[in-house]
This record gives C-alpha cells, structure tokens and sequence, in this order.
C-alpha cells in the first residue's frame, strides 16, 4: 500500500472525533500552544494532553507534524 494516507480515509477519521477532539485538533494545527487551548476551551491543559493523545489515536498519526499535514489534507484547517 501507498504510504500516503488517502485524503477519503483521513476524513472518515476526523468524522469519527468528538467536537471537543476536534476543537482540540482545529487548535493544534493553528500551532498553539497546550496551555493556550486550556485557556481557550476552558479546560485544564492536562484535559488537553488527554485530548490531543485521543486525537493521535483516532486520526493514526506518527507525530504532531504527521497530525497536522492530514487534517489539512482531509480539507481541516483554517478557513
């Protein structure tokens, strides 16, 4: 197989966040920092390492960088 990861199976990864993933992941690719995204969601920056792991998890991804180049392949991004 193709070591990229297809943009149709990195959108049916994303559908299957929850909204807080997804305000987790939409903060992360717009490179802010954990504390930042505590501060944000009014949540505490240990609830958003949690998130950011499931985040990792579900969407498959190696690393942070790995994180942000699919969700911006899979069309996730700043609009």
């Amino acid at each position: 197989g193709s070591h990229m990861d297809d943009a149709n199976d990195i959108r049916a990864r994303l559908q299957t966040l929850s909204e807080r993933e997804r305000q987790v992941l939409s903060a992360v690719v717009a490179g802010l920092p954990n504390k930042s995204i505590a501060y944000d969601l009014d949540i505490s920056p240990r609830t958003v390492e949690v998130h950011r792991a499931n985040v990792m998890a579900k969407m498959k991804a190696k690393s942070l960088p790995h994180l942000v180049r699919m969700a911006l392949a899979g069309g996730f991004g700043p609009s």
